[in-house]
């Protein structure tokens, strides 16, 4: 077994997933790299799950938060609790619907070390159903505006990298401490005003317009289900993707930015508008317009944010750019 000197603290947010407890948490438990300890934040589930963890991984901390406080701030109640610690070096997010093969965390840490100015680390996470699929190698914002997953349903032929990209998938990932302690907002890391949704694209943006750097880490595989909390009501994503899309742009960008990618989201919108059609899902296009609208109301509140970001924002605008193509 690797022991380090290093620290992770495992971060995982449950809401009703009793039944994906045991292959998540068993996953944690069997990881090579064994200096780690886990946290999970209960959003006021109705089922058994706190129970459930209790039995499964009596050290691990459980915070109730009594109710449904969303991924973002159950999340930062989680990272706030693990940096009380300061032998955590490292914060690994698990989605509950995720698992991690044994030496994830092994492979991720060996390489982080290395990097003075990395801040996000994912691996080659795959289909939790089909691993000849991948579900993700890393995330990022197009030129278009929308929020892109890396090679999603790609076949998984061989190893991609490593590399540097735009960003990393919070289902299954590991955060530098350094990172959270110098971006603007605390341990406040995802934006609460997000909810769920687009949360790791804010981070992914912020980390990249502070010219830190987010990396894929190709040999430590994770396996993800997707939307197992928020399936039920495929429509509620798609509201609240939109919802959030607006603000986290005009957050992280220059003025500059904004307005190119801007330019460019009527057209990817009546694209999208097209594909669900086809589809027969006409109140999924709805969502989206309602997303569009609610999220104008949010605009203050990302403005005041934006004001934070402002003496943060060190990329060059080129560059960037040319980071939105592919995402690395």
């Amino acid at each position: 077994m690797m022991i380090s000197k290093d620290k992770v603290a495992f971060i995982i947010v449950c809401w009703n997933n009793e039944n994906l407890l045991a292959d998540c948490l068993k996953s944690i438990d069997e990881q090579s790299y064994t200096n780690h300890t886990t946290i999970l934040v209960d959003n006021g589930s109705s089922d058994n799950s706190v129970a459930t963890a209790s039995k499964l991984m009596p050290d691990a901390k459980i915070i109730k938060a009594g109710k449904n406080l969303g991924f973002a701030k159950g999340n930062n109640i989680g990272i706030a609790k693990a940096l009380e610690d300061k032998d955590v070096k490292y914060i690994a997010l698990l989605n509950t619907d995720a698992r991690v093969e044994k030496n994830w965390l092994k492979y991720i840490i060996e390489f982080a070390k290395h990097k003075s100015r990395g801040a996000c680390y994912q691996g080659t996470t795959l289909d939790y159903y089909n691993e000849s699929i991948i579900d993700s190698t890393h995330i990022y914002l197009a030129r278009n505006g929308q929020a892109t997953q890396g090679n999603w349903r790609k076949q998984y032929t061989s190893e991609l990298g490593p590399k540097k990209v735009f960003g990393v998938n919070a289902a299954a990932c590991v955060i530098s401490r350094v990172f959270i302690e110098a971006q603007p907002f605390g341990t406040k890391l995802f934006d609460e005003t997000m909810f769920m949704y687009l949360e790791d694209v804010d981070v992914a943006a912020r980390a990249t317009v502070m010219r830190w750097d987010n990396y894929l880490v190709p040999h430590a595989r994770a396996l993800h289900m997707g939307s197992a909390s928020s399936g039920k009501n495929p429509n509620f994503s798609l509201y609240m993707t939109f919802r959030n899309n607006s603000g986290l742009i005009v957050k992280n960008f220059s003025w500059r930015m904004v307005l190119k990618i801007f330019s460019n989201i009527p057209s990817s919108d009546i694209d999208t508008f097209k594909h669900l059609r086809s589809l027969g899902k006409k109140s999924a296009s709805w969502s989206i317009v309602k997303g569009r609208i609610v999220g104008v109301f949010y605009l203050p509140i990302y403005m005041l944010k934006r004001h934070k970001m402002n003496k943060y924002r060190k990329v060059d605008n080129k560059y960037l750019w040319s980071l939105m193509d592919k995402g690395f």
